[in-house]
């Protein structure tokens, strides 16, 4: 009986120890994959965390570049460029073929003006040759030039003309028309896709339809209305203002 009962204890410990370890065993599993799962919780939040940080900084950098972008775009690079008789080779010469003051011709007098609002570049189309500081002289060679069709040349631009979006282009009236030079420099440029924007000096002819000759010199450009002022009144106190009053309106 002793013996019997000696086993019966030993069973009953032996079936209690079993089920302290499979009861152990559980509690681990069940930690162990509440720890895991916890684990892959909070790599998933990390995960999403850079990820949305990643598509932020992502989308910051798309926005900025499509600021610089549309800013780059946006902005309008001008040009002024004139021919003046004025314009020679010597800097110190001036012709009498236009009115001056201050040895500033009347069409570099508009030119500067219309710089000084509109920003951009400035350039000067020089001829090749000077043309004569005496007036009548310079009449003459203007009218040998218009009646030959003369193509005369000019320096090369101290600028590129395709690096321009909106061209202001200055001259002066000579024999109603354009100068020949100028002539030639439409001939030597494409301004398709750019916007050309006339204004010249006159004795009395106005434009003498030169801004339409423009516009069939230049069928691929955009050309607004231009600027003709009386040479005789460049210099007025109101020429600046009739300058931005017409600026304005474009």
């Amino acid at each position: 009986m002793k013996a019997k009962r000696i086993t019966a204890i030993m069973l009953t410990l032996a079936m209690l120890t079993s089920l302290a370890a499979c009861s152990g065993a559980g509690n681990e599993s069940s930690t162990s994959g509440e720890t895991t799962s916890a684990v892959q919780s909070s790599t998933g939040e990390k995960s999403i965390s850079a990820s949305e940080s990643n598509e932020g900084s992502t989308e910051e950098k798309s926005a900025e570049t499509s600021v610089q972008g549309n800013s780059s775009s946006s902005e309008s690079k001008n040009l002024v460029v004139y021919f003046s008789a004025s314009n020679t080779k010597d800097v110190d010469a001036v012709t009498g073929a236009t009115p001056v003051q201050g040895r500033v011709g009347t069409v570099e007098h508009i030119a500067e003006i219309i710089h000084n609002q509109v920003g951009g570049d400035i350039a000067k189309i020089v001829p090749s040759k000077d043309y004569s500081l005496d007036y009548n002289t310079c009449a003459d060679e203007a009218k040998a030039e218009t009646d030959s069709d003369a193509r005369p040349q000019f320096e090369p631009l101290s600028v590129n003309i395709k690096d321009y979006d909106t061209i202001y282009v200055g001259y002066p009236m000579w024999w109603y028309t354009l100068p020949m030079v100028m002539y030639t420099f439409f001939d030597t440029y494409d301004f398709s896709g750019k916007t050309i924007i006339p204004f010249n000096t006159h004795a009395g002819s106005g434009d003498g339809g030169t801004y339409q000759t423009i516009k069939e010199f230049e069928p691929g450009a955009t050309v607004k209305d231009g600027l003709a002022i009386s040479g005789n009144s460049a210099f007025d106190s109101s020429t600046e203002e009739t300058v931005k009053s017409w600026l304005a309106g474009l």
